[in-house]
Formats: structure tokens, C-alpha cells, sequence
């Protein structure tokens, strides 16, 4: 499954790590009254929030994670026999090294007036 994962992912190797995570949206699951498309976007970021959310709790346990969202989805679809339709694949295993956090930005650039 990882081979047709790494191949549905652009080629790129982090999805061969120790753990792959695959996030999908199910807009069968949001249980209210709107049009498909509301719906679908509502599934699309509760399957972002548990992907950042698994990120979160990888870091804590002092992993590292690569998170993936240029993905073919029908190949992705395929690999894993789902109807699902996938958001994003996050990659998590032991870090080869520990980096530096990088600088963060000031406030000031964060903020837009309208």
C-alpha cells in the first residue's frame, strides 16, 4: 500500500516513514441541512483539524511529521480501497535530526486591516 501511496504522492519518499497517517472527508458524516458543497467543505476541514491535530500530538511524543497535501486523490482512493476522499497523508516517524524552531513572525505581520 505505501508504494502505491508513495507513487500517488508525487513520488516523494517521507511516505515510505514508519507511520502514514491518511485523512479523509466524509461529508456524510456532518449532520446538518446544507447544500453538498457547504458540506463538503465543512468535511474537508474536520479532516484538516485531525491531521494538525495528530501533528500536535506526534510532536509531543518527540516525532517528527511531514504533512502531505499535493496528493492524487483517485490513486490514493485506489491504494487504499476507499470512497473516501482524501485531504491530506501525514508521515511520522523519529527525527534524524532535532532542528531549531525558526523565528516567528511579529504580530504586526500577522495582522490585516481591512
Amino acid at each position: 500500500v505505501k508504494v502505491k501511496l508513495v507513487e500517488a504522492a508525487n513520488k516523494q519518499p517521507y511516505v515510505s516513514a514508519p507511520v502514514v497517517l491518511v485523512f479523509c472527508m466524509n461529508p456524510d458524516r456532518v449532520r446538518m441541512n446544507f447544500p453538498h458543497d457547504i458540506l463538503r467543505k465543512f468535511s474537508l476541514q474536520d479532516a484538516t483539524l485531525a491531521a494538525a491535530y495528530a501533528q500536535l500530538a506526534a510532536h509531543a511524543l518527540g516525532l517528527s511529521t511531514i504533512w502531505i497535501g499535493m496528493i492524487d486523490e483517485t490513486k490514493v482512493m485506489a491504494a487504499l480501497k476507499t470512497k473516501y476522499t482524501p485531504s491530506s497523508i501525514l508521515c511520522i516517524g523519529y527525527p534524524q535530526k532535532i532542528l531549531q524552531p525558526k523565528p516567528k513572525r511579529s504580530l504586526v505581520g500577522l495582522i490585516h486591516e481591512i
